[in-house]
């Protein structure tokens, strides 16, 4: 580790000797304001809840990336895929859990794949020119999010319609693999009504999904073509009573290879992304009523064509289409009810429905196409929710939360939730805080009702975590610093169970898993201009299995994670124009399944110069030491590559 991180220190270290000058762009200092963690506007020294924020000015400074990188660098955060070829479904893996286990926000909108295994949201369907902000919670939050809250809460906001009659925003760059990015936004404001509309393309030659480790095989590059929609309407339709629509659509093409270190030639994939979203807040004297509605709808089809059958292929030609349909109703209140207790309470119900349809060609001589799927009719499911949450300021620095979540599913019945949660400010530099709380997963539509493996007898995941740690914000040195410590209890786990003697295979509730660690994260302001931004994660786990003999065995289990990840940013804005930074990033061992992927390091530079506020340059070169290494076993992530742009803003 140490030899690894020793190009990445000089060149940290060299900047910081040249340089003499920036407020941090990220929040998670005690000042900031977060509108996640209690579902409405809430001091960040008022809670005890483990939140970071990435501003505008954040997002700004790491111009070209896309959100599943920006958040790859986070601390707790591993987002498995984020470098590999455009295209790649990203896992979001967060404080070493699975990746079913962070629930996704679209301006408080939860979002996902009901049709995917783990039902995760695709990131590749939201682009950064979209986002204002993004709010990372780290921890359970069932009680106010409901499933797959287990391991935190990414709520990503879009972007504001601003404040002039009418803005315009385009951008357009060029990167490594022969990758064109273009987009445009109109934007303004008059009267009571608030408009946003943006379009953004983007089309790259890639570069081998799979690893050709002969290195004289010729693998094929693996392209990706995406059109993207975004529209955000808004009507105060009195002073009270404020009205928004949001209009997302992603439409992406890509080519993919089937398996590790195998080339396939025909193999393509298309996904499409829609989502609807309508909210209602009506603000009353000592707080609002919020409604909030959204249809989702993904349709991603695959197909494996019969021109080039690939090694190990089980099919000569494959077409499997994947669809999902989610719509979500909630509503809540969030009520000052005195000075000293605020009051969120509401309810949710949501309803998903999937359908897959698969044909088949065998290779062998003489087969006949084969079909099979899931039907749209019989294969949905059903919650509904009631939640509350007391939140408690007594004064003297003393800030508790406490909640409950009863839910109930149209399948395995009911589950409940609770969150205890204080914290105290010693002053207004130091805080400390514990969270307990519980949380759940409910199986997905695909791991009830997939032909052959599903179970509709599976329960819910359920989990119990405690956290407890230490923020400050220091005046001299301008230092602020987060120490978390995380345990996490899992029970009734869902495996894919797989008898090698009879070849029967289904999804069960069957392990237990415990997940524990650490985090650090800290921004220190060297001098006026000159900021060092850096976060350390260790994480650890193992699960535990009964075997049949009814004893218990446990292993190791966090899946591509590693148990340590560090990254660190030296910025520097030399002038009012002209910024630069340097990103240093060590991820440690990891495995999939039994075998090691080992650990490895990257170095990013970026650059960018403005003139006034209507132009912008950018440039980012990533992996400068075009260093290879494997996030999936046996596909390939991005060596050396570089991206610039220019970004206009009328």
């Amino acid at each position: 580790m140490h030899l690894k991180l020793y190009p990445a220190l000089c060149l940290c270290l060299g900047l910081a000797t040249a340089a003499t000058a920036q407020d941090s762009s990220r929040i998670s200092q005690l000042n900031g304001v977060t509108v996640t963690a209690t579902k409405g506007p809430q001091k960040a020294s008022e809670t005890g809840k483990v939140v970071t924020i990435l501003s505008r000015a954040y997002l700004e400074k790491n111009s070209g990336k896309t959100i599943a990188v920006i958040l790859n660098e986070q601390a707790g955060l591993i987002i498995n895929g984020a470098e590999n070829t455009r295209g790649t479904i990203p896992g979001i893996y967060m404080r070493g859990a699975s990746t079913e286990n962070a629930l996704v926000l679209i301006d408080g909108l939860p979002v996902n794949d009901a049709s995917q295994i783990s039902s995760s949201f695709d990131l590749n369907a939201i682009t950064p020119d979209q986002v204002e902000k993004i709010e990372i919670l780290r921890g359970s939050q069932s009680t106010l999010y409901g499933s797959n809250a287990v391991a935190g809460v990414i709520n990503i906001i879009t972007r504001q319609a601003g404040s002039k009659p009418f803005g315009l925003t385009a951008n357009m760059g060029y990167g490594s693999y022969n990758d064109y990015q273009g987009g445009l936004s109109i934007h303004g404001r008059a009267r009571r009504f608030s408009y946003l509309l943006g379009y953004k393309y983007e089309k790259t030659d890639g570069f081998s999904d799979a690893y050709d480790s002969t290195g004289k095989a010729g693998f094929d590059k693996d392209g990706f073509r995406q059109h993207s929609l975004f529209a955000k309407l808004g009507l105060q339709a009195t002073s009270r009573w404020n009205l928004q629509y949001l209009f997302s659509m992603s439409d992406y093409h890509h080519a993919l290879d089937d398996h590790n270190y195998t080339d396939d030639k025909d193999y393509n994939g298309q996904y499409k992304y829609l989502l609807n979203g309508i909210s209602s807040k009506y603000t009353f004297n000592k707080g609002s009523w919020h409604v909030l509605y959204n249809y989702q709808r993904n349709k991603r089809n695959v197909r494996n064509d019969s021109t080039d059958v690939a090694p190990m292929t089980y099919a000569k030609y494959d077409e499997t289409l994947f669809a999902s349909q989610t719509h979500q109703l909630e509503t809540y209140v969030n009520w000052d009810v005195t000075k000293e207790v605020r009051l969120i309470a509401g309810g949710v119900f949501t309803t998903s429905r999937i359908e897959q349809q698969n044909l088949t060609l065998s290779p062998r001589p003489g087969s006949q196409f084969v079909t099979n799927g899931i039907s749209p009719d019989s294969s949905h499911a059903s919650q509904i929710s009631g939640y509350a949450t007391m939140l408690l300021h007594p004064g003297n620095g003393f800030n508790l939360e406490l909640g409950g979540r009863f839910n109930y599913h149209n399948l395995y019945g009911n589950n409940q939730t609770i969150s205890i949660n204080p914290s105290y400010l010693i002053n207004q530099q130091h805080k400390v805080f514990i969270n307990i709380a519980s949380a759940y997963k409910i199986p997905s539509l695909y791991q009830l009702y997939v032909a052959g493996y599903g179970n509709r007898n599976l329960l819910p995941e359920s989990t119990i975590s405690y956290e407890a740690g230490y923020q400050a914000s220091f005046r001299q040195p301008r230092l602020d610093l987060r120490i978390t410590g995380f345990a996490r209890d899992t029970r009734d786990l869902i495996i894919f169970y797989y008898d090698g003697a009879t070849g029967y295979s289904q999804y069960r509730n069957a392990d237990k898993q415990r997940a524990y660690g650490a985090e650090l994260e800290a921004t220190w302001n060297i001098t006026s201009g000159l900021d060092l931004t850096m976060n350390y994660t260790f994480v650890d786990g193992r699960i535990t299995q009964q075997l049949a003999n009814n004893k218990d065995t446990s292993y190791y289990n966090l899946y591509r994670v590693p148990k340590h990840a560090l990254h660190a940013t030296l910025g520097y804005q030399v002038t009012p124009a002209l910024y630069t930074s340097v990103t240093a990033r060590y991820i440690g061992q990891r495995y999939e399944t039994r075998t090691p992927m080992g650990d490895y390091y990257t170095l990013d530079w970026y650059g960018e110069y403005k003139f006034g506020n209507l132009l912008k340059i950018f440039t980012g070169l990533r992996n400068i030491t075009n260093y290879q290494y494997f996030d999936v076993l046996g596909f390939n992530t991005r060596r050396f590559n570089f991206n610039t742009g220019i970004i206009f803003n009328l």
